[in-house]
This record gives C-alpha cells, sequence and structure tokens, in this order.
C-alpha cells in the first residue's frame, strides 16, 4: 500500500471511528448510566468484535457484501431493529437505581452487536472497496486493515466510554439522568438515519 493510500485510510478510519454512531454512542451511555468498569465488558466486546469483523472483512466477506445487496440488506435491518430496541429501553430508563437499571451490554453482546451495526458494516465494506483489490487477497493489506481499525477503535471506545463516565458525575438527579437518557436514545436513533435513508 503506497503512502498516500496509508494516510487515506487512516484518515478514513479515524473519522469513521470517532464520529457518534451505535457503539459509540451506546458505550457513552453505558458508562454514565452504570460506571466505567462495568462497561469494560462492553468495551472489549466491541474492540474484538469490530476487529473479527474487520479481519474477516479483508479475507473475503467484504467481498461477498458487496456482490449480494441481500445480505447486506439484511444485516442492516437486523441492526436497526437492535438499535431501535435499545434506544427504547434506553430512553425509558429513570431511575437512580443501579441495581433496578437494565443492565449494560454483556462483552459476547458487544461482540456479534459488531456484525450488524449498520454503520461499521458500511464503513467496513468502504473501506475493503476503496483500499484493497477484492480479487486478490494480499496480507500485508490485510494486516495494515487490521492492525489500522484496531488501534483506532480502541481509542475511540476509550474516549467516549471516558466521557460518559464524566457525564455521571453531573447525572445525581433522577431528572437529568431521564433527560440525558432521553437525548442519548435520540442521538441513537438519529446516528443510524443516513443507513435508513440508504434502504430501498
Amino acid at each position: 500500500m503506497e503512502t498516500t493510500d496509508l494516510i487515506s485510510l487512516s484518515t478514513f478510519a479515524t473519522v469513521a471511528a470517532f464520529t457518534p454512531g451505535p457503539n459509540n454512542l451506546l458505550l457513552a451511555a453505558s458508562s454514565a448510566n452504570f460506571g466505567w468498569h462495568a462497561t469494560i465488558p462492553h468495551m472489549l466486546g466491541v474492540i474484538f468484535g469490530f476487529t473479527l469483523l474487520v479481519l474477516i472483512a479483508a479475507l473475503g466477506l467484504g467481498w461477498l457484501l458487496s456482490v449480494i445487496p441481500g445480505l447486506q440488506w439484511i444485516l442492516r435491518l437486523l441492526g436497526l431493529a437492535m438499535i431501535f430496541n435499545i434506544a427504547f429501553r434506553l430512553a425509558r430508563s429513570d431511575t437512580l437505581d443501579k441495581q433496578r437499571r437494565p443492565r449494560p451490554m454483556r462483552f459476547s453482546e458487544a461482540a456479534l452487536f459488531q456484525w450488524i451495526n449498520p454503520k461499521g458494516v458500511v464503513v467496513i465494506i468502504s473501506a475493503i472497496s476503496a483500499y484493497t483489490n477484492p480479487a486478490e487477497i494480499v496480507l500485508t493489506e490485510v494486516g495494515i486493515l487490521v492492525g489500522l481499525f484496531f488501534w483506532v477503535t480502541v481509542g475511540s471506545v476509550v474516549l467516549w466510554s471516558y466521557s460518559g463516565a464524566v457525564i455521571a458525575a453531573s447525572l445525581k438527579s433522577r431528572t437529568r439522568l431521564i433527560w440525558f437518557n432521553r437525548v442519548a436514545a435520540l442521538a441513537l436513533v438519529m446516528s443510524v438515519l443516513p443507513v435508513m435513508l440508504d434502504i430501498p
């Protein structure tokens, strides 16, 4: 991979990783509601699941999704359904008692969510299509893609989770928590609107 392509890919991956999306918003909301430590399994699940998805996509799944639009469409619909469900439950969360709130996402759930995360799937397909040759798997390119997306994912996961922990300090009243969760739920839905509008 040439230096110009590497710079372009790095910029693309960084912007995609750090901008608001389902993963980032869910991590911030989880950390704000349950705390940093309780969100660690969720964080690790996102890192592992997304990195694995990048690896598998670079080894051929990205090409498969691009030539079978129906499969990508199904994954998007499943992801949207799950996101709407999470947003609904988040909007209804209105108690300061952590024991009575919905539990944080588990490692396995966060890892599996990457396969139906609309933004994540679109990002990976775009990266594979633009920066690799689908007809020829080059291991160095695969290594670059996986390594780059791993590190930007780690960075975004830590940053967004930490931001949620910082926000938690100001959510000491039930009213503030209710409004935060409702705004977070709306932002979560808004983050997938571009994907919704792209579905025929």
